[in-house]
């Protein structure tokens, strides 16, 4: 079965899985394509026959979600958004500025004019390097609103010249530090119709549910800790809170279809959760729906058999998971992708790191762990690089005709047999091996 999933940067890749292949089957083959590790954090959106933006179930079949015949078109899209320190890998943030560049300029995404001018500068220096009069081109216009005078291009053309020798990293990871900083950063939208049929945007984000008008100017914003219940029932999603004077209010949201309603009830649970809590609980990995065939088989054979199970959530772990699981992989891997820095960059806000990330005593941050790796690399790389006889100067002899190199030239002249095989040894040859901290700078990336 033929997938096409098109990238944030317009690429599309022809994906080939089973017929009877889950979303997960896709996602991951299109994230093992471009290196990605850190694969939770991004989902495969879809268009429904009513164009409603839909993400697709990773846990159940793509011919079952999908609207026609094979092949189905799907989107890469990141779906859980996070502060870019807490990114581990160049490539996953790289996708995150391609879809953030794409908000920016489609306005979903409202600046300041100061951070509108300083994100121009940054786009500039990206798509066309340094600073140069005959040919930079500014995209300002489609952040600042039209009412600014002449001084804003002005500001940028002086910012721009200021990011002379700016690389690309460093300059997707600036534009992912000011972005992240931005109110609506990570939200996201949906359009509905309250009880008296008035249309509404619902932004579902990491704090809580915004509740806006048309032009996104905001009517209520509700937190996820005074949130009691969400539920669904065919277009319709109904929000049970708390008010302030301890009653309950239940909100009504209509949306355009059921699979709308699904995809509203689905955002609010599983942003909730992988933003505010510490695992994903088995009340909501294990919400599911059967159709008839899985039903019959359910009653007739054993409740617990998974024929004709469509799963609601997909969401496997929380942002502390998905962290530490990336962590992990990559540690394991034997890379290490570090955050860029430069001179330009400028130190994350407090309020905006973690805890861990500041504690440099709780050794949680992944600069520590990264350090620790180093320091235990060169440990191993000093040790396997001594004399195995007198431990304390380093291998530069071999054993011939054997070839072993285990010892230093001292301690092979006084051997008459090789240590590891008891070969008889003809002569002792000088080798002129790299030191070991050579060795260690070709370890690191």
């Amino acid at each position: 079965m033929l997938c096409y999933v098109t990238r944030p940067d317009a690429v599309v890749m022809e994906v080939e899985v089973d017929a009877k292949a889950n979303g997960e089957d896709c996602l991951n083959q299109v994230c093992k394509r471009l290196g990605i590790i850190e694969v939770d954090y991004f989902g495969l959106q879809f268009s429904g026959n009513k164009g409603e933006n839909l993400w697709l179930n990773l846990r159940n079949r793509i011919s079952q979600q999908m609207d026609g015949l094979a092949p189905f078109r799907m989107k890469l899209k990141v779906k859980f958004f996070v502060e870019p320190h807490l990114i581990l890998q160049e490539q996953t943030r790289h996708m995150f500025f391609l879809h953030i560049k794409d908000d920016l300029l489609a306005g979903r995404l409202q600046c300041t004019p100061e951070q509108a001018v300083e994100l121009s500068a940054l786009l500039a220096q990206l798509e066309y390097g340094d600073y140069n009069q005959n040919t930079a081109q500014y995209c300002y216009q489609n952040l600042c609103s039209k009412e600014l005078e002449t001084a804003a291009s002005e500001s940028i053309i002086e910012k721009h010249k200021g990011l002379e020798g700016l690389g690309q990293g460093s300059g997707e990871y600036q534009v992912l530090q000011i972005v992240s900083t931005l109110e609506n950063y990570g939200v996201e939208w949906h359009s509905a119709r309250d009880a008296e049929g008035q249309k509404l945007i619902v932004g579902i984000g990491p704090e809580g549910v915004s509740i806006c008008k048309e032009d996104f100017s905001l009517i209520n914003r509700i937190t996820y800790p005074v949130i009691q219940m969400a539920t669904q029932s065919g277009k319709n999603v109904y929000l049970t809170i708390t008010k302030e004077s301890g009653n309950s209010l239940v909100l009504l949201f209509k949306v355009i279809s059921t699979r709308a309603a699904s995809g509203l009830y689905r955002a609010i649970t599983e942003t909730h959760a992988f933003y505010r809590c510490d695992t994903v609980t088995s009340a909501v990995m294990m919400q599911y729906s059967r159709d008839l065939k899985g039903h019959l088989a359910s009653l007739f054979l054993n409740d617990n058999i998974n024929v004709g199970k469509k799963y609601v959530f997909d969401i496997r772990r929380t942002s502390k998971e998905v962290y530490d699981h990336a962590r992990r992989a990559l540690y394991n891997a034997g890379i290490m992708d570090l955050v860029p820095r430069s001179e330009h960059s400028e130190p994350s806000s407090p309020l905006k790191m973690s805890e861990s990330s500041l504690d440099c005593n709780s050794c949680e941050s992944f600069s520590c762990q990264q350090t620790k790796a180093l320091q235990e690399k060169l440990r191993k790389l000093k040790e396997a690089m001594l004399c195995m006889v007198c431990c304390e100067e380093e291998i530069n002899s071999a054993f011939c005709p054997c070839g072993h190199m285990v010892c230093c030239e001292g301690c092979a002249n006084q051997l008459q047999s090789c240590p590891v095989c008891r070969a008889s040894v003809d002569h002792v040859q000088h080798v002129y091996l790299p030191t070991h901290t050579s060795l260690l700078n070709l370890t690191v990336i």
